[in-house]
C-alpha cells in the first residue's frame, strides 16, 4: 500500500470560506511492525477522547479564529503514509464529536514494515505545505515507540520542516527504553515551542494526547 490522500469536506468548506484556523495539526500515527492492532485501537481511542473533552474544546474558544484543522495519517515505512482521516474543521462540539466518531472506526491495516520516521515527516510537510486555507500555526504531531530504521535522517526532514515555519512536536512511546526521548529531543522534535509528551506504555496515551493536543491548540511557549 503506498501513498493515499482523500479530501474531506471540512477541508472543503474552509476554502470556500476563505476561513482561517488558529491551528492546521497532522497526527502522524507510527504503524510498523511494532505496534499490533490493540495499541493501536487504544491510541485511536485516545485521540477520540481528547477531541472530546471539555477542556480540549474550551481551549479551541480561545483562538483567534475559534477553530482548528486536524487530519490523521499513519505511517510506516518509507512507502507507507495513508490518510486516515482528511482534514477536518474543528470548531463547535458538534464537529469534535463527528470527528472523534470517525477517528475511532480507523483500522489498523497498513501492511507490516518499518520505521520511516523521515519520510513521515517530510510527507506531513508536504501536506501542510499545501494546505488550501490559512493557518496561525502549523505542527506535526509525530508518535511511534520507535526509531529511524529504513535508511532516513529524521533530524534532516526535521530541518526541512522548521525552515518552511512548521513545528513537530513528539510523543514517544517509550515501552521503558530510555533511549527513546533523548532520540527524539535530537532527531525528530523543533520549531517554536516544539515539546515532547512521553508515555510510559499505550495506556498511557490518553493522557498524554490530551496534554500535548492542549499546549498545541494554546499559544505555544518557548
Amino acid at each position: 500500500m503506498g501513498d493515499a490522500t482523500k479530501h474531506g469536506a471540512g477541508t472543503t468548506r474552509l476554502a470556500e470560506a476563505g476561513t482561517g484556523v488558529d491551528l492546521a495539526l497532522v497526527m502522524a500515527v507510527d504503524c510498523s511492525s511494532s505496534v499490533d492492532d490493540t495499541d493501536f485501537g487504544i491510541q485511536m481511542a485516545g485521540i477520540a477522547a481528547a477531541l472530546r473533552h471539555r477542556d480540549l474544546q474550551g481551549a479551541i474558544r480561545q483562538g483567534k479564529y475559534k477553530r482548528i484543522a486536524v487530519t490523521v495519517m499513519l505511517w510506516s515505512n518509507e512507502w507507507t503514509r495513508v490518510i486516515a482521516l482528511p482534514w477536518r474543521a474543528l470548531a463547535e462540539p458538534a464537529e469534535l464529536e463527528a470527528t472523534a466518531r470517525e477517528i475511532e472506526t480507523i483500522r489498523h491495516n497498513l501492511p507490516p514494515g518499518g520505521t520511516a520516521l523521515a519520510a513521515a515527516i517530510d510527507h506531513a510537510a508536504q501536506m501542510l505545505a499545501e494546505l488550501p486555507f490559512a493557518a496561525e500555526r502549523r505542527t506535526i504531531d509525530v508518535s511511534g515507540d520507535g526509531w529511524e530504521n529504513k535508511g532516513g535522517n529524521p533530524a534532516m526532514a526535521r530541518d526541512r520542516a522548521v525552515a518552511q515555519g512548521i513545528t513537530i512536536n513528539g510523543l514517544p512511546l517509550t515501552r521503558g527504553s530510555k533511549l527513546l526521548v533523548p532520540y527524539y529531543k535530537l532527531q525528530v522534535i523543533g520549531g517554536p515551542g516544539a515539546f515532547l509528551e512521553p508515555a510510559e506504555s499505550v495506556l498511557q496515551f490518553l493522557d498524554a494526547i490530551l496534554k500535548k493536543l492542549l499546549r498545541e491548540i494554546q499559544q505555544p511557549v518557548s
